[in-house]
């Protein structure tokens, strides 16, 4: 269990820290605040660690002391005047937004501030923003509001101009692997993959710790790789169905040639867990870190910085059948294409049979 408390136990963010540690120091923050970074980067966790270090009985240093009853009800989940205001589906709908606005008229029941956290505020739409715009320009004076943002392309022109911005940057990969190994135990190996792999997002990395469906997608995606690099195209279809079930080329292939009610268990449970959407995006995402380690390995040798460290061995022995960097970047390429064409709501079946027999060839 790690000792550290308040703002300490965010990964990086030095800014960010400094700038809100500040604020509850001086006791005046602003009255709303709009956290901007890719997802995992610690915007949810500072969120609460702001409004707690405000509401603290004793603060240190701008640091709540975690050992008040305040401290111990956030910790808990139970904290009356702190809400996270989560969307429903693809939107923050309005109806959340006006209980929001409705409910700030309400003075702290145990704190000194409300706060109100938007987790994902590039799901507000112009309706629902416009609702707490005057919320967020002339709120009552206990209020703190914070919007998390994942994209700046989504943020209303209305919505910046009301809000303090606070970046939130990709921590530096050995911070994050030196915090992954004091805090949750892992090994060294571990702790340097992770933090490579998730492009020093903490949030990331934390939540591939012990993620076994995590590890076995990345063990059926090196599978994949290493059947396209033996050229055959005709085993593209079953290939293109490892990337969108999650389950072995193996499995895969058993079910194309079975296209009845006797499918895999495997394939069926993960249809039902994540959709095939979200299956294929994330296999994708696995896919392209490998194909870059081979073209890595392929342009600056054997011993060159790779991602999946681990399977150095493998992506040796796959990287050796490819003449040149030139066919590797190509795949590269067009499983770039392949994720733009998901993201664009492109039939996942479609896309992965198109990119695999690209990748076969």
């Amino acid at each position: 269990m790690s000792s550290r408390r308040g703002f300490d136990r965010i990964i990086g963010q030095a800014l960010a820290k400094r700038v809100l540690s500040r604020a509850v120091g001086e006791g005046g923050p602003a009255h709303a605040y709009l956290f901007l970074g890719l997802q995992g980067t610690g915007k949810a966790t500072t969120a609460v660690e702001f409004g707690k270090a405000l509401n603290c009985e004793s603060p240190r240093e701008g640091n709540a002391c975690e050992e008040c009853a305040i401290c111990r009800a956030v910790e808990h989940h139970n904290f009356p005047d702190m809400r996270v205001w989560s969307p429903k589906g693809q939107d923050t709908i309005i109806d959340h937004m006006r209980e929001m606005r409705d409910l700030a008229s309400f003075k702290p029941m145990r704190g000194k501030w409300v706060v109100n956290i938007i987790e994902q505020g590039d799901t507000l739409n112009e309706d629902s923003a416009n609702c707490i715009l005057k919320l967020l320009e002339e709120p009552p004076p206990y209020v703190v509001n914070v919007l998390l943002y994942r994209n700046a392309a989504n943020i209303l022109p209305t919505i910046r101009s009301r809000c303090q911005l606070i970046r939130f940057d990709q921590v530096n990969v050995d911070e994050l692997a030196a915090r992954l190994a004091e805090e949750h135990g892992v090994g060294t190996d571990e702790a340097d993959f992770l933090a490579i792999y998730s492009q020093g997002r903490p949030g990331v990395a934390i939540g591939l710790i012990g993620n076994d469906d995590f590890q076995r997608k990345r063990e059926n995606v090196a599978a994949v790789a290493s059947m396209a690099a033996g050229g055959n195209p005709w085993a593209a279809l079953g290939l293109a169905e490892a990337l969108r079930s999650g389950v072995g080329p193996q499995a895969a292939e058993a079910e194309a040639e079975d296209d009845d009610e006797d499918a895999p268990a495997a394939v069926r449970s993960a249809g039902a867990r994540k959709g095939v959407r979200d299956a294929a995006a994330e296999s994708l995402d696995i896919l392209l870190v490998w194909y870059r380690d081979l073209l890595a390995i392929k342009l600056q040798g054997d011993h060159a910085a790779v991602v999946n460290s681990d399977k150095r061995p493998e992506l040796l022995g796959q990287s050796a059948r490819y003449a040149h960097g030139g066919a590797l970047l190509g795949r590269v390429e067009a499983i770039l294409h392949a994720k733009r064409c998901i993201q664009g709501n492109g039939n996942p079946q479609m896309v992965t049979e198109a990119l695999m027999m690209r990748l076969a060839l």
